[in-house]
C-alpha cells in the first residue's frame, strides 16, 4: 500500500481514478482507510469520477450486498475485485459472530453451491483473513479469529464508547485485586506477629524454667533436660505432644523390690 500512497499524492482527476482501480485490483490490499483520506482522493468527491471514490468505499466499508443495491451507479468490478469484495464480506460476516451459517454465506455472497463456498473460505484462510472450521454436518463455519477492516466514521462513536466501557471495567477489576492483594497482606502480617510473639513467650517461659532448677539446687539444666523441653515445644507447635509417660522422666528412678 505504501506505492500506492505516495503515487496518489500526485494523481488526480483520472490519474486518481486509475489508481484506485489498481489498489482493488491488487491482491493482499484489503486496508483501505489512509488511501481514503488522501486529499487527492477525497477530491474526487462532486466530479465525474466520484463512483470510483464511493466504490472505493465499499471496499473500505461495505459488503458484497451493499455493492449489488448500488452497481447501477458504480463501476463494474472486475473478476480479482469480485473474489476480493466476497472475502471481505465473509471478513465482516465473521468478525459479527463465531458461527456463520452456510445458508448466510451463501445469501451474503449470492452464491448457489456449497462447494463454490468452501473454495472461497478456504482462500480466506491461506490469505489470514479468517481462521476457522468447517462443519459440513450442521452447515456451519465455527470462527477462530479474522482480520480487521476499516472502520467506518459512523461507528467512531459506538466504538470509543465500548472502549471506554472496557476500560471502567479494567480500573474496577484492578482496584479489587489492589484491595485484595492489601488485605491478604495485613493477614501475613497479623500471622507473623502473631508467631512472633508465641515465640518470645516460649522464650520467656524456657528462660524462667532453667532459672527456677537452678535456684532449687540441681545445679545447671543440663543439656538432656534442655532438649527434652524443647522437643516438647516443637511437637505443641505442629499439634502431636503427648503425655509422658510416668516412668520416663530421666529424674525418677525405679525403687528396686526388696
Amino acid at each position: 500500500m505504501k506505492g500506492f500512497l505516495i503515487l496518489a499524492k500526485s494523481a488526480k482527476g483520472a490519474a486518481c481514478e486509475s489508481l484506485i482501480k489498481s489498489v482493488l485490483d491488487s491482491p493482499g490490499v484489503y486496508v483501505f482507510g489512509e488511501l481514503l483520506e488522501m486529499p487527492n482522493v477525497q477530491a474526487l468527491a462532486g466530479t465525474s469520477v466520484e463512483p470510483s471514490l464511493e466504490l472505493l468505499k465499499i471496499f473500505a466499508y461495505g459488503t458484497w450486498k451493499d455493492y449489488k443495491a448500488a452497481e447501477a451507479r458504480l463501476p463494474p468490478l472486475t473478476e480479482p475485485q469480485a473474489i476480493k469484495l466476497k472475502r471481505l464480506t465473509v471478513v465482516s460476516l465473521a468478525s459479527a459472530s463465531k458461527q456463520v451459517a452456510y445458508d448466510v454465506l451463501l445469501r451474503e455472497l449470492e452464491m448457489t453451491g456449497v462447494r463454490e463456498l468452501e473454495d472461497l473460505l478456504i482462500e480466506c484462510a491461506y490469505g489470514g483473513l479468517v481462521q476457522g472450521r468447517f462443519d459440513q454436518a450442521a452447515g456451519q463455519l465455527h470462527v477462530f479469529s479474522c482480520s480487521s477492516r476499516d472502520v467506518h466514521p459512523d461507528d467512531l462513536i459506538a466504538m470509543s464508547t465500548t472502549l471506554l466501557n472496557w476500560h471502567g471495567g479494567a480500573v474496577e477489576l484492578m482496584a479489587s485485586v489492589s484491595t485484595q492483594l492489601a488485605s491478604f497482606k495485613a493477614q501475613q502480617d497479623d500471622a507473623r506477629a502473631a508467631q512472633a510473639d508465641l515465640d518470645a513467650k516460649v522464650e520467656a517461659v524456657k528462660v524462667t524454667l532453667k532459672t527456677a532448677h537452678d535456684a532449687e539446687g540441681f545445679g545447671p539444666m543440663d543439656s538432656d533436660n534442655l532438649r527434652d523441653f524443647e522437643g516438647d515445644e516443637k511437637m505443641r507447635k505442629s499439634g502431636r505432644l503427648k503425655a509422658r509417660h510416668p516412668g520416663s522422666d530421666p529424674r525418677k528412678h525405679n525403687v528396686p523390690h526388696r
